[in-house]
């Protein structure tokens, strides 16, 4: 088995995106599509929409333009909900699985969104608790594969997983998509989603 390439760091605007994502603030206009990709998967597997974009800074010379009170207020509630990893785990928008990471040769902080975890985990509670740590080894070593094989390592990729669904037998194949970001206290982490978390026209193509 080749290494496993880990994905590059994160660019300025990236890392921004995925701050922004985190506190609940929108999306700068002016950031790259790839920025865009981390804000909206993060979004995603917190199970929150996505903000309406931030136009770039009006000129200082400019009046200022007044605020919606009640879109400040709804965006000061998210961002005192959700800030960090840490706290989107705690509240139950992600599943952490960094020792199960750790032990499939993934080094880095790892974390499944709810919806994945519902689907391909416990494939809606029909799957015992016993057997839900081999099918998140199955993603994680699925995600390690596709890294190990990909020429590139951007903040985003997508892979497939191979999982059983009760109460068919025969394994099929689950989409999924995997977003490198980070935050104040988890400088790096990876996110793993359904792909159908993630708008279609924001993945970039991987090979």
């Amino acid at each position: 088995m080749q290494p496993t390439k880990p994905p590059r760091e994160l660019a300025h605007d990236e890392k921004r995106a995925a701050d922004q994502a985190f506190k609940g603030l929108p999306f700068d206009s002016r950031w790259s599509p790839s920025a865009r990709a981390i804000y909206d998967g993060i979004r995603g597997a917190l199970g929150v929409p996505a903000l309406p974009e931030q136009e770039p800074a009006a000129d200082p010379s400019e009046p200022h333009a007044v605020l919606d009170p009640q879109l400040e207020e709804t965006e000061s509630d998210e961002a005192a909900s959700i800030l960090t990893r840490e706290q989107a785990i705690q509240a139950g928008f992600l599943i952490d699985v960094t020792p199960i990471a750790h032990s499939v040769g993934l080094p880095v902080p790892i974390s499944i969104s709810k919806p994945l975890w519902m689907l391909g985990i416990t494939a809606s509670d029909t799957i015992p608790e016993d057997q839900r740590e081999a099918r998140v080894r199955d993603v994680l070593m699925a995600l390690r594969l596709r890294l190990a094989n990909a020429r590139v390592a951007p903040p985003g990729i997508e892979f497939a997983a191979l999982l059983s669904f009760p109460p068919e037998p025969t394994p099929q194949l689950l989409s999924l998509y995997v977003i490198a970001h980070g935050d104040q206290t988890t400088p790096y982490t990876l996110t793993i989603l359904l792909a159908n978390e993630v708008t279609a026209i924001i993945r970039p193509t991987n090979n």
